[in-house]
């Protein structure tokens, strides 16, 4: 199992595609599984439920995902790792959990300022300034691995990722 871990906008669904892709391991991503299995979207359950209710759901996901099956690449939403139990379940679960990281700038760039991503709504440049204050260190407390993602593309991510979790052997196992 490779576990992404970063802010919104640091390229975690899209890195972990093409990573689930060259290795033949299944990708997940925690959002996909809390919109499948509560039949509403990300934001909907943010403005309707609450963040606390989506962090429950959250909490199951990945439990669920860490539990399921160890071939794959899982992209675990930006603030996951705000709670110690799930911070405790991936650290428990693999010893490839990538830290996915690029400047705020960068993020409000790719996060389209806002756009579909309800927390950061109001003030897109402040929220995220604020969200990598509150989380960088509970990030660099469980990656194993740091990657920047400014100025790269997607193959370059993974190409680096492969490198640095020695991952050929994890693909052939996977596509026996």
């Amino acid at each position: 199992m490779v576990v992404l871990i970063g802010l919104m906008g640091t390229g975690k669904t899209t890195v972990g595609r093409k990573l689930a892709n060259f290795t033949g391991l299944k990708f997940v991503d925690s959002d996909e599984m809390i919109e499948a299995r509560s039949g509403r979207k990300v934001r909907e359950i943010f403005s309707e439920l609450g963040e606390s209710e989506f962090r429950r759901l959250e909490a199951v996901a990945l439990g669920q995902a860490c539990s399921d099956d160890v071939d794959i690449v899982l992209a675990v939403a930006g603030g996951a790792i705000l709670s110690r139990e799930n911070r405790e379940l991936l650290k428990s679960s693999t010893k490839n959990i990538v830290w996915l990281d690029a400047s705020t700038p960068t993020l409000v760039e790719r996060t389209g300022a806002g756009q579909h991503r309800p927390l950061l709504a109001d003030d897109p440049v402040g929220m995220l300034t604020k969200m990598r204050s509150d989380r960088e260190s509970l990030y660099a407390e469980i990656a194993t691995h740091k990657v920047v993602t400014e100025s790269r593309d997607a193959d370059q991510v993974v190409a680096e990722i492969v490198r640095l979790c020695e991952i050929g052997d994890i693909a052939k196992a996977a596509k026996k």
